[in-house]
């Protein structure tokens, strides 16, 4: 029986993953999973019910810490794999897994639509293929050294594995609130790509919203975070402290306003009034989603104008629009799991 090893590193990875692992099962591969200890991640595959070993943890905002815990996660590997060499490995941009294979001889594919995250300079030369949604350009991963060949593009964006599948998750997930409200996404500001960014725009963002929505629901991201943005933001602003599953949220609010990439992404193609906020330079895909003007990007200097962007998007005709744009657009998209499923089976019976 061929194996086929899964580093999954955050929430979007785990529900990305989570219905490749139960394919690739379907068809006899044996999937290892394994994860690190984080405070975002350890809910999400409790929810997903996803059997993941947990080797080392996430190293926080120091990169100091940052390359210690990756330095350790690589020779927790060492001593999991010694018993079960996987024939294939997948990761999305896990320089643990990446350092690993090369050394042990393991093909490593890189599934990823994120090309300008900072891991990419490790990743992709130890990488035998990189899957990535057709809207990136080649060039952004040759950038890092791929050759062409090596790049194979689906017809489709992430969110949409576990959009179609949402259906699975309703009964294990809590409800929004049933009234109006605006959605406020806290960006990753501990991420290297962005670290230490984010977290005063959120405050303006915030001020700004609360005098436009009666109620606004903030989705934060770290543990104690609430509490640093209580006393901050208006009193009818609501902090969910508690990981949450987004999409439920997405489906109930009026507006997103998102300071990361993945809700930014769910939110544009559930047909939802999206503004992206994002601190870094923003990446491919919401460049692409913008060019289909299914996102809307808000930089520091347009942020006085989000009360008129807000009546805007409240006009029933521009909703009808972006929910008609978003139905077009995932009507011409293929499901990237049965495409990264379709790969993976060929490149190891390729192998045999």
């Amino acid at each position: 029986m061929e194996r086929v090893w899964i580093d999954v590193l955050t929430p979007k990875q785990a529900l990305f993953f989570w219905p490749l692992a139960e394919s690739l099962e379907r068809r006899r591969v044996e999937v290892l999973v394994t994860a690190r200890r984080y405070e975002q991640l350890d809910w999400i595959l409790n929810l997903l019910q996803l059997d993941a070993k947990v080797l080392g943890k996430f190293g926080g905002e120091s990169l100091m810490e940052k390359l210690k815990a990756s330095t350790e996660r690589q020779r927790l590997f060492l001593g999991y794999l010694k018993e079960r060499k996987p024939d294939m490995a997948i990761s999305s941009g896990s320089i643990e897994m990446a350092r690993v294979c090369f050394g042990l001889q393991i093909p490593h594919l890189l599934t990823s639509d994120s090309p300008h995250s900072p891991v990419n300079k490790l990743c992709v030369p130890l990488s035998t293929k990189i899957l990535t949604p057709n809207v990136i350009d080649y060039g952004e991963w040759i950038f890092w050294g791929a050759r062409r060949s090596s790049i194979l593009r689906y017809r489709g964006l992430d969110p949409l594995a576990w959009i179609k599948r949402y259906d699975r998750l309703k009964g294990r997930v809590p409800e929004p609130p049933k009234d109006e409200y605006a959605l406020v996404r806290v960006p990753e500001y501990k991420a290297s790509y962005i670290l230490g960014k984010g977290l005063g725009e959120t405050v303006e963002i915030l001020r700004r919203v609360s005098e436009v929505f009666r109620r606004v629901v903030v989705l934060c991201r770290y543990r104690g975070e609430a509490q640093l943005l209580r006393g901050r933001v208006p009193t009818n602003v609501v902090l969910i402290g508690r990981p949450v599953l987004a999409l439920p949220y997405i489906q109930g609010a009026s507006i997103v306003f998102s300071g990361g990439g993945t809700m930014a992404q769910e939110a544009a193609l559930l047909g939802k009034p999206t503004i992206l906020f994002y601190p870094g330079q923003i990446p491919a895909i919401h460049r692409f989603l913008e060019s289909k003007r299914l996102l809307f990007v808000l930089k520091p200097s347009g942020y006085r104008r989000i009360r008129r962007v807000c009546e805007y998007l409240a006009n029933s005709r521009v909703r009808r629009e972006i929910m008609r744009r978003a139905e077009r657009l995932k009507s011409g998209m293929e499901d990237p799991t049965a495409f990264i499923e379709r790969t993976v089976l060929a490149l190891l019976r390729q192998a045999l």
